[in-house]
């Protein structure tokens, strides 16, 4: 793959996902103090402040390391280096700039400028930055699209399931921009950004990028992974469109959306899986030597973290009649540290450890340290699901059904959340080890 010149330009996307991942840690990890010492802590920032901020760094290493993996994955597949590549160094910039611009807003500006903070949960960035980042994402999918229209081989389905994620996570985005005088349409609208980016589009750049990089570090048939591809996009359009409607619940929707949306949002990870165990059956089976094994660990943690996170997790709390009492406990929470990361992190880390050793000219790179941070993520994110997950059921219990105060209960739980903390603190560990591995293998990268 490295024939084309372009892909030099790609390995900083994964190495700042990674930095900037770390950074989402430690401001977890903060509020985490925080909601322990109940606000009397000397952390300066507001709790609301730092959630937003640690949900915004988030979307913001997604960004990075989806658009890097697609400009990695690109080229092979289409047979002809990437039309501009010097938009690929532009746009990394200009994404870094968009993103250092909304954290400062939000330390600065939160409830003060419109412009700059909408504080709408999940969207907190403000109209000007809203428009930046669809400017910036606009001219990726135009790099994207006009280097596939001028490709010199034809158009795999992986790459073209690729494609349509990245082209969809634009149009996802724009609803999040429309006025609305309406608090029901305004809500109803900013979930088809959140769901449709994270169940919709971002399920589509996950699978067709798990089924690039399995093509690509085994030799497992191509039918194959093409087969469970196939079923994962019909359940993504059918399932993550009807399956939005379990966000509905509370804003005022008609009664229908609690059972479609309940039912539909648990069956889009499975596909994704049985591609993953197929591949690893068909390895196990033929005995096929791996090489990049750590590339292949963090793809199986994102089909497993994405069945179980994503699909069981989210599956046994949001069927209306459970989510009456379940609804903003800490299984909500248990759900988003099991989902999100399990699925999106393990893929980005994946893409990173595919693209970076290539890069580097050291595919026979030791993979002891990657391992052990893939280990202590694992380790890390199970105690922080386990704590936030039984602390939920606990809550539930008490006050949901019992009729105990929302503070007493918050009391009761302190001991979980301290196991909650100490899972952060193992999976921080976990971010530092792989981003001391992917920076020395990215500072040995070869020259082009």
């Amino acid at each position: 793959m490295n024939e084309y010149s372009s892909l030099s330009r790609t390995g900083k996307y994964f190495v700042t996902a990674v930095l900037l991942f770390i950074f989402q840690m430690i401001l977890g990890l903060l509020m985490s103090f925080d909601f322990i010492l109940r606000g009397t802590s000397s952390i300066p920032v507001p709790f609301d402040i730092l959630k937003s901020l640690h949900l915004n760094v988030m979307v913001l290493w997604l960004l990075l390391g989806f658009i890097g993996g697609l400009y990695y994955l690109l080229p092979e597949e289409v047979g002809r280096d990437v039309k501009y590549p010097v938009l690929i160094d532009l746009q990394f910039w200009f994404l870094l700039l968009i993103g250092t611009g909304i954290i400062i807003s939000e330390l600065f500006f939160t409830g003060k400028n419109w412009w700059l903070v909408e504080g709408r949960e999940y969207v907190e960035a403000g109209r000007f930055w809203d428009v930046l980042l669809t400017l910036g994402l606009l001219s990726v999918v135009y790099n994207v699209g006009i280097t596939i229209h001028q490709r010199k081989r034809p158009m795999s389905s992986p790459m073209l399931v690729l494609a349509a994620g990245a082209i969809g996570s634009i149009l996802m985005y724009i609803p999040g921009e429309i006025w609305f005088n309406s608090l029901v349409a305004a809500e109803y609208f900013r979930w088809w950004v959140v769901h449709y980016w994270v169940e919709a589009t971002f399920e589509l750049i996950a699978a067709g990028a798990i089924a690039l990089i399995l093509l690509s570090i085994t030799d497992v048939r191509r039918e194959i992974i093409e087969k469970y591809l196939a079923i994962e996009v019909a359940l993504v359009l059918i399932t993550g469109i009807i399956g939005q409607g379990h966000h509905y619940y509370w804003i005022g929707t008609p009664d229908f959306w609690l059972f479609l949306g309940g039912l539909f949002s648990a069956l889009e990870p499975v596909p994704l899986f049985l591609m993953a165990w197929s591949a690893f059956k068909d390895l196990k089976e033929n005995k096929k030597p791996i090489p990049n094994r750590i590339a292949l660990y963090m793809i199986i943690g994102a089909t497993l973290g994405n069945l179980f996170g994503a699909g069981v997790w989210g599956f046994i709390h949001t069927l209306p009649q459970i989510n009456f009492f379940t609804h903003g406990t800490q299984i909500t929470a248990s759900h988003a540290h099991f989902a999100t990361p399990g699925t999106y992190l393990f893929l980005v880390l994946g893409l990173g450890y595919l693209a970076v050793p290539a890069l580097s000219g050291r595919l026979d790179f030791s993979q002891f340290i990657g391992k052990m941070g893939f280990w202590l993520l694992v380790l890390g994110f199970l105690n922080m699901i386990l704590a936030l997950l039984l602390a939920g059921i606990i809550q539930v219990q008490l006050q949901r059904l019992e009729g105990m105060s929302f503070m007493e209960v918050q009391n009761l739980l302190l001991p979980f959340y301290g196991w909650r903390t100490i899972g952060g603190v193992i999976a921080l560990l976990g971010g530092l080890v792989v981003a001391y591995d992917m920076i020395l293998l990215w500072r040995k990268r070869k020259p082009y």
